[in-house]
């Protein structure tokens, strides 16, 4: 699968967020951007939790440290949610 790269000025501009914000985040360990010819991109891949991050964050007032709590939260819940899943497949046998 190719990757395709957005600069993450067209992508702030489109989304009406601030670049800043993604720059945090990426500070922060909660996104990955990539930089050549000093021009910052950011994965495709990664915008639906851009989005939901930006949606946190200018919708619901949530600081970078609460992002990153619920995002710690939600992956937790969807490992359980596959635990449980082979738990009730074990016990359908």
């Amino acid at each position: 699968m190719e990757t395709r790269y957005i600069k993450i000025t067209e992508f702030c501009e489109n989304e009406k967020i601030e670049t800043s914000f993604l720059l945090e985040l990426n500070r922060e360990g909660l996104l990955r951007l990539e930089k050549q010819e000093e021009v910052e991109y950011i994965d495709q891949n990664d915008l639906p939790q851009i989005e939901m991050f930006a949606r946190w964050h200018y919708e619901l007032g949530v600081n970078l440290e609460g992002i990153d709590a619920m995002r710690h939260m939600l992956e937790r819940m969807k490992e359980m949610q596959k635990q449980i899943q082979i738990l009730e497949k074990k016990l359908q046998i």
